[in-house]
């Protein structure tokens, strides 16, 4: 559910210049709904200006803490992301190999295709006739 400006000043603890300044700016995006006022996504707004929610119980219990398989799986999960950063540096190395070898092909064939004979030396005569 957007909020208008006011809400959202008094959600993340802000004036509403600062936010109107964000808008403006382009750092923070939000359209206009049809009565011209700003429709602010909540999502939108603790990007642009991240900001803890209001504790809204008096008893709060504290989160739980991950259990022991929760942290194998992350443990898993890390493995998985560092094997998958080792197969994109050996697959960036190999592309970058295969780019010095067609570098290297073109230049031997650009050189192939310059014209290496001497130049002679034209006489006043041919270069009067144009030959």
């Amino acid at each position: 559910m957007p909020l208008t400006l006011n809400q959202a000043a008094k959600t993340c603890g802000r004036s509403k210049s600062t936010l109107l300044n964000a808008i403006n700016s382009g750092r923070m995006s939000a359209p206009k709904d049809d009565r011209g006022r700003y429709a602010i996504d909540p999502a939108e707004l603790h990007r642009a200006f991240s900001f803890q929610a209001p504790d809204r119980s008096a008893d709060r219990v504290p989160e739980p803490q991950p259990t022991t398989h929760e942290n194998h799986q992350t443990t898993l999960t890390d493995q998985g992301l560092k094997r998958e950063v080792e197969l994109l540096r050996e697959m960036l190395g190999k592309a970058e190999a295969n780019a010095d070898h067609w570098r290297a092909l073109a230049e031997r064939q650009q050189a192939l295709l310059e014209d290496k004979r001497p130049k002679e030396p034209r006489s006043l005569l041919q270069r009067i006739l144009g030959r």
